[in-house]
């Protein structure tokens, strides 16, 4: 399994942006040291509590000079909201600073953000937008010469510069959530993250089930395919001790997600406008507890339980790739570098030498 590392770096109220970018920092160059895989980073706009990252590629490039084995990119590239040979060229720039160590994600991003809406973006067109930006990102990497005519985008003939230097291109993923955003995933024969976040437990192994067998139906290999699960996380030496050390920092990014959702609900309300399908699907109502977070939404304890708990995600998931996101919330970034210490050294290897079957409770001949 590989073992990657996440974050949208929340500011709370009683810190400040840069002290939060320079604990990132930090986090990001003992992550190169300690062998993890890579450093996935949101792109969050308008909300300034959420999270710091509205420009996620500078950051990145900071990020880029100070490391030399960690690779690095943004977890979900909100593509409805940017011309997509801007983001080309943008990822194109980390691959080339990073020596071929940037990975590509994309995604809808969060509704309640109001990202749309800043934007002036149609929601319901986001994954029809999605589609045609991700064909013209891939042209523009490996076409000499880039032309397009499609619904949304109309491009001459431009020369994109630079090109990434892996080939034919980086790796490109699809964040989702639902079962048609799995679909399209599937679809398209991209690599796919599910969060467990948001998601019960029921809910992930019925949309990784579907990855699985729609990437065959479509015509893709399994085998050649990756399902990454993003997982809440925080390790101590007791479990005890984790919990105690997790649960404010775990508890406020629930609290302030809830509360952007309540007042982007409000504000939608008051403004006449349809609720998006996708706020609807996000189970984070009131009455939800640290212990239910823990059983359903967190891996949170110590060594071996953090073993066993992420054997068994990848064991009803097929999952072989784990991004681990240590910082959620207002976790304290002492906690977190130790967290980070202790799963390198006692979880890490146990888990690249684990290999998951690729699709639980199907026929897996041929795909293990």
């Amino acid at each position: 399994m590989k073992v990657s590392l996440f974050t949208e770096i929340q500011c709370a109220t009683e810190t400040s942006a840069a002290d939060r970018l320079y604990e990132f920092l930090e986090q990001a160059e003992l992550a190169d040291t300690l062998g993890y895989r890579g450093f996935w980073i949101a792109e969050i706009h308008c909300q300034p509590r959420f999270s710091v990252l509205s420009a996620p590629y500078a950051v990145l490039g900071a990020v880029s000079q100070r490391t030399r084995r960690l690779r690095l990119g943004v977890a979900v590239n909100t593509l409805p909201v940017h011309h997509p040979v801007q983001l080309a060229e943008q990822a194109a720039i980390l691959d080339l600073l990073t020596r071929g160590r940037m990975d590509f994600a994309a995604g809808g991003g969060h509704p309640h953000t109001g990202v749309y809406e800043c934007f002036g973006v149609d929601q319901k067109k986001t994954r029809e937008m999605m589609e045609e930006s991700l064909k013209i990102i891939r042209a523009a990497w490996t076409e000499d010469v880039l032309t397009f005519d499609g619904q949304f985008f109309r491009i001459p003939e431009v020369v994109v510069n630079p090109k990434p230097l892996q080939k034919p291109h980086p790796p490109i993923y699809i964040a989702a959530s639902s079962l048609d955003g799995v679909e399209f995933a599937a679809r398209l024969g991209l690599n796919l993250f599910l969060p467990i976040h948001t998601r019960t437990r029921e809910q992930l192994v019925k949309l990784s089930n579907s990855y699985w067998t729609q990437l065959e139906s479509h015509g893709h290999n399994p085998a050649q395919r990756e399902l990454g699960l993003l997982v809440p996380m925080l390790l101590a030496e007791t479990t005890r001790e984790a919990e105690n050390r997790a649960q404010d920092g775990i508890m406020s990014y629930y609290k302030i997600i809830g509360e952007m959702r309540s007042h982007y609900i409000r504000w939608l309300t008051q403004q006449g406008l349809d609720l998006p399908d996708r706020l609807t699907k996000t189970p984070l109502g009131e009455g939800l507890t640290f212990e239910r977070v823990c059983a359903e939404h967190a891996v949170v304890g110590d060594s071996e339980k953090t073993v066993a708990a992420l054997k068994r995600l990848a064991k009803e998931t097929g999952a072989t790739h784990v991004l681990a996101w240590m910082n959620i919330g207002s976790a304290p970034s002492k906690f977190v570098l130790e967290s980070m210490r202790q799963f390198a050294r006692d979880v890490m290897p146990r888990l690249e030498m684990y290999h998951p079957k690729r699709r639980p409770s199907i026929s897996t001949a041929g795909h293990s």
